[in-house]
């Protein structure tokens, strides 16, 4: 059996969250041997979207929050935690991509025998407001194991600024044995600006300060140099990958994202997840309170990704 671990977390409430969130896990468990469990993160005291796919194949896991902290990986451990004793073979999925041919599952465990971790694909289609594909990526771990570089040498390195490497793509899924995260202490939790993918796979090969901005709290490396420290001896190099290709679908124009600016309120706060997170009585990671500029900034971002809009310009 495959355990996949999926979180949904909808603040401001945008509605292709949840309708792609639920045709991705309708999607999933077209695979015989997985098993979902998924952690919804509900605001106040609002309702839960996804608590009716609940099934014997679907465990969701209700959890609550105040505030807009970046919630992700702290959701998608307290899933692995309520895994059955027993589920060692875990793909962690982003709860909008789909795969686009049978037998993924199958696949990811068959890999995971060999690699403590993996991504369990290759390929991966952005896919535009008419599912045309409008961006192709390739996965860190497939880039990893061909010996192409992982950290760029320069400003123009990537081949979307203007240089000749293939950008190693952190996100989507991976897939891990539990006991790698036992002793790493699970998935990787405070990253800014959802950039845990980005440390942990940097930090799995040993180069999880490639993966820091300049001007970074002191705090902050700390954090995420004692995840990495642990996770670069543990995976020792050995990332796999498995070939196939996933499809990520459209939810709000790239350019909404603030790829290149975003992490800027971080710096200017001076973001220290040891005082400026705090964890609540559903295990949740949420503002501390200490820092209501950042707060305030945070809450601008996340509304202006638009996530509903439906047009690339």
């Amino acid at each position: 059996m495959i355990y996949i671990a999926a979180c949904v977390a909808n603040p401001l409430r945008w509605q292709t969250r949840i309708r792609l969130a639920r045709a991705a896990i309708e999607d999933w468990l077209n695979e015989l041997n997985v098993h979902i469990t998924l952690a919804e993160v509900a605001y106040g005291s609002r309702g839960f979207d996804l608590a009716d796919l609940a099934s014997d194949r679907v465990t969701h896991i209700p959890l609550r929050a105040t505030t807009m902290a970046w919630s992700k990986e702290c959701a998608l451990n307290i899933a692995i935690n309520r895994m059955p004793t027993g589920s060692e073979k875990i793909l962690v999925l982003d709860a909008d991509i789909t795969f686009r041919r049978g037998g993924w599952a199958t696949e990811a465990g068959a890999a995971l025998d060999l690699y403590p971790v993996i991504q369990p694909w290759d390929t991966a289609y952005d896919l535009g407001p008419h599912d045309e594909h409008i961006q192709t990526h390739k996965s860190f771990a497939s880039i990893w194991h061909a010996d192409k570089p992982v950290v760029a040498n320069g400003n123009a390195f990537w081949s979307f600024n203007g240089g000749y490497n293939v950008y190693p793509h952190p996100g989507y899924a991976w897939g891990w044995r539990r006991r790698v995260l036992d002793r790493i202490g699970g998935l990787l939790e405070i990253g800014a600006m959802g950039s845990g993918d980005y440390h942990m796979a940097l930090g799995m090969v040993g180069s999880y300060e490639a993966s820091l901005p300049a001007g970074v709290s002191e705090g902050y490396k700390k954090a995420v140099a004692s995840w990495a420290t642990r996770a670069a001896f543990e995976v020792n190099g050995k990332l796999g990958c498995v070939h196939g290709t996933i499809e990520h679908p459209f939810h709000g124009r790239k350019q909404d994202r603030g790829y290149q600016t975003r992490w800027q309120m971080f710096l200017d706060s001076i973001f220290d997840p040891a005082i400026d997170l705090k964890r609540n009585t559903y295990g949740v990671i949420e503002f501390s309170g200490r820092n209501p500029n950042l707060e305030r900034a945070f809450d601008r971002y996340l509304r202006s990704r638009e996530e509903d809009v439906n047009t690339l310009t």
